[in-house]
């Protein structure tokens, strides 16, 4: 092989390796798709620092007595899952202020509160009327699974 055949081979070589190079730089590494929604994402309540983070039931939440239904729909505003110095939970449902001044001084037991029709657990409520308390031992299942499922993010 000649002098002159080597030098064009060595060049063909380099223009080939640069060819495959810049090939490969217009193809990036796929990336993941942008998220359209954060999983979790529930309007936000502004809440004092001694409240509990009240957030808003994915559903049809009732406090119901012997009587029937006492408190439905807007009645109840929103809901909490609280942990207690002691280590346990509970679940506390706001009521509007216009249904706490119906409920006021009225017997703080004796209530159960639904959503969507079944059961969450045995209710009690605190003496303005404004909650409606489910304690873990009151509850029909565990606190966090119920807070889960009335948020919404399973069924």
């Amino acid at each position: 092989m000649g002098e002159r055949m080597k030098k064009r081979l060595m060049i063909s070589a380099a223009v080939l390796l640069i060819a495959l190079t810049a090939g490969c730089a217009k193809n990036p590494a796929p990336t993941e798709p942008a998220a359209t929604e954060a999983p979790t994402a529930a309007p936000y309540i502004d809440t004092q620092i001694d409240e509990p983070e009240w957030t808003l039931a994915d559903g049809e939440l009732q406090l119901s007595d012997d009587t029937g239904v006492v408190a439905s729909g807007s009645d109840i505003l929103y809901f909490a899952i609280v942990s207690m110095n002691d280590g346990q939970q509970e679940l506390r449902f706001r009521l509007s202020d216009e249904k706490a001044a119906t409920l006021k001084g009225r017997d703080s037991a004796g209530y159960v509160i639904s959503f969507n029709g079944e059961k969450i657990g045995d209710a009690t409520l605190n003496s303005s009327g404004t909650v409606a308390t489910v304690t873990a031992a009151d509850a029909q299942g565990e606190i966090t699974a119920l807070a889960t499922k009335i948020r919404g993010l399973y069924s």
